[in-house]
């Protein structure tokens, strides 16, 4: 497993976790934002534009 696999394996696990919280918390269900639910979406964000940077665009 390379490292751009790894980023890319972490900002996988970062989104399922984000998806079950987003199932779980009762104020991100109706719509509602919650401290925790963007917290975990700007980890997911920066852990996704950390592995695009990884892999050339060209390939």
């Amino acid at each position: 497993m390379t490292v751009a696999d790894d980023m890319t394996a972490r900002a996988d696990e970062l989104y399922r976790i984000h998806l079950r919280h987003l199932d779980d918390c009762p104020a991100c269900s109706t719509g509602a934002e919650c401290s925790q639910g963007v917290r975990l979406r700007r980890a997911v964000r920066a852990a996704r534009l950390a592995a695009d940077k990884r892999w050339p665009r060209w390939t």
